[in-house]
């Protein structure tokens, strides 16, 4: 149960980012999907999702941290920015091994 709260609760601040616009008011959350099934970290504890343009190609990505093992799972989005679309993901990377925070 606590897993699948941490799941809703990361979806909703990961909705209310991606609607956002500069000058704008918040929008209802609305949830976010992989693949068709809601975004599961696997984990319990927090997650931290970030949106941006990681790529540089004018999409908003998906990055989202795992509190218990502190690795980035990265979500390209297929969709457009006002209608994005997340299939699977991949984990972040640095000198071409999986990278993690400090967890703690």
């Amino acid at each position: 149960m606590l897993r699948h709260s941490i799941g809703c609760a990361l979806l909703a601040c990961a909705a209310v980012a991606l609607a956002q616009e500069p000058g704008s008011e918040l929008r209802q959350p609305v949830r976010i999907t992989a693949a068709g099934r809601p975004l599961d970290v696997e984990r319990e504890g927090h997650s931290a999702p970030f949106v941006g343009d990681f790529f540089e190609d004018g999409s908003l990505a998906l990055l989202v941290g795992q509190f218990a093992d502190g690795r980035l799972r990265v979500y390209r989005n297929s969709g457009t920015r006002r209608q994005p679309r997340f299939e699977t993901f991949t984990w972040f990377e640095a000198g071409g091994q999986i990278a993690s925070v400090p967890v703690g």
